[in-house]
């Protein structure tokens, strides 16, 4: 006959001792965590890619896109991407370090 062996014959289990818990210090309260500020990066770059200069610009990456996603071209929208986004981030970066001091 043979014996059948168990899993923890081979490898024993080990369980670990609960985290002892710090003990409350008292007079003391916990304080409170710092809320998380406000991210105002995208509101200002959806503002910047609103005013006319890049505007015109996604305007012309609109018709890019169509174009491509139509069949009429083998074209890809790269140009056109990158314009208007260097047109977004010249007209948000001071906006955005403004709001760092």
């Amino acid at each position: 006959m043979s014996k059948t062996i168990k899993s923890n014959e081979i490898l024993p289990i080990v369980h670990a001792e609960a985290p002892a818990e710090e003990p409350e210090i008292q007079g003391e309260e916990a304080a409170p965590e710092p809320e998380e500020p406000e991210d105002v990066k995208p509101k200002i770059e959806a503002e910047c890619g609103e005013t006319p200069k890049c505007k015109s610009l996604r305007a012309h990456l609109d018709e890019c896109t169509h174009r491509v996603e139509s069949g009429e071209t083998e074209e890809n929208c790269n140009e056109e991407l990158y314009h208007f986004m260097h047109c977004v981030d010249h007209c948000a970066a001071p906006k955005i370090f403004a709001h760092l001091k």
